[in-house]
């Protein structure tokens, strides 16, 4: 007369047994969970302090930077309003284009890379292909470009380290300089660092060495302000042209740290936010098991 309640019993039994196990595997998946995301807010954190450091370095060598004569030529012709009267117009109508946008050669830093490429699809999309050449420097720049614009990219230029040193980019100079013959103009994008929050695109456009050298020749005609006639021509274009791709390349640097540091800033705090919702979780089933547990012990006593 007790198989019944014996059978029931050792029924209830088994599906206690089975959703306490179940609870265990929970929360010992959430525990496991918690521990992984942990580990990895440590190392955003370190990251982030990592890039803090770096960004301040950057900022220094900008600074530095930005006193060393850069747009030193082009501000004498912007100067002379009887020269910009004077000089001869070059009709820039459907105008051939070096274009060289500046990325990063490592992620993790936020948007800057995906921008700059963003713009530089905008900019293509309705010119004349056949005239348009893009040189990008930085891994980053490099593979997103090789798809869409296969037929515009001849070479790139990554792994020149961190932090880039003038001579460097005397090296990078003097490659455009070559490669940019037959060109119109020169156009760089970069990254303008404008707080340790803010970075803003920039479209710098240069003259290539054939321009230059013939708006030289024309300004000292009329400019007594640039240097005597023994100063080399072309030495004034290298010095022209390093000068404001240095400047480019420091801004872009500085931003590619501090948009490092933002975006390392926001992975610990949604970190620190899955953590506090893991550990909800656990306690919930914390609290489920230890419910359950207590629900076995009383409907085995009560069947007792």
């Amino acid at each position: 007369m007790f198989s019944k309640p014996i059978q029931r019993l050792q029924t209830s039994s088994v599906v206690l047994r089975e959703s306490r196990r179940g609870f265990a595997v929970n929360e010992k998946q959430i525990k496991m969970r918690m521990k992984s995301v942990k580990s990895i807010e440590k190392i955003t954190k370190a990251m982030k302090m990592v890039a803090a450091s770096k960004m301040r370095g950057e900022l220094t060598r900008l600074e530095a930077g930005k006193r060393f004569g850069f747009n030193s030529v082009d501000m004498v012709f912007k100067s002379d309003s009887y020269l910009q009267r004077k000089a001869p117009v070059q009709d820039m109508h459907d105008s051939s284009e070096y274009i060289i946008p500046l990325t990063s050669d490592r992620g993790l830093c936020g948007g800057i890379n995906s921008n700059i490429v963003r713009e530089i699809k905008g900019y293509v999309k309705d010119k004349n292909r056949s005239k348009i050449r893009i040189m990008p420097v930085g891994e980053k720049g490099s593979m997103a470009m090789i798809r869409p614009f296969p037929d515009m990219l001849k070479m790139s230029i990554s792994d020149i380290g961190s932090p880039c040193n003038y001579p460097t980019i005397m090296a990078i100079s003097d490659q455009v300089m070559r490669d940019s013959e037959g060109y119109d103009k020169i156009v760089v994008y970069y990254n303008e660092f404008k707080s340790a929050i803010s970075q803003i695109i920039r479209r710098m456009e240069l003259m290539p060495r054939k321009r230059f050298l013939d708006t030289m020749k024309f300004a000292r005609l009329y400019n007594q302000k640039l240097p005597d006639k023994n100063t080399s021509n072309p030495a004034l274009y290298e010095l022209y042209l390093t000068s404001n791709l240095w400047i480019a390349f420091l801004n872009n640097a500085a931003s590619e740290q501090s948009a490092r540091m933002n975006a390392m800033e926001n992975a610990s705090k949604n970190a620190r936010e899955i953590v506090e919702k893991l550990n909800l979780l656990y306690n919930k089933a914390r609290q489920a098991r230890i419910t359950m547990e207590l629900v076995e012990i009383i409907s085995g006593a009560s069947a007792l």
